[in-house]
């Protein structure tokens, strides 16, 4: 049975073959990821995760500075302290 990880990474008969080794392919995926992220984050921002009120409080130990959308409130929210504060 196929799955989408038969297609990936394009790599693979350079990884076969011999010619390249899965940390040079690391490399190659990490700086293609870098560099589109560094563009993504300058060009359009960040959207944060949009959840309800029930869904944000469902969510297991949330960490300092965690952030979403709220969408119950139409407001986003971050966390600190044990407490989610609009902002």
């Amino acid at each position: 049975m196929s799955n989408d990880f038969d297609q990936f990474p394009l790599y693979d008969d350079l990884v076969k073959s011999g010619t390249k080794k899965m940390s040079d392919v690391w490399v190659d995926f990490m700086g293609f990821f870098y560099e589109n992220l560094v563009s993504y984050l300058t060009s359009g921002g960040i959207i944060p995760p949009e959840l309800t009120t029930a869904q944000r409080d469902a969510i297991l130990n949330p960490k300092n500075g965690q952030t979403i959308y709220n969408t119950t409130l139409g407001t986003n929210q971050y966390f600190k302290a044990g407490v989610w504060t609009s902002y």
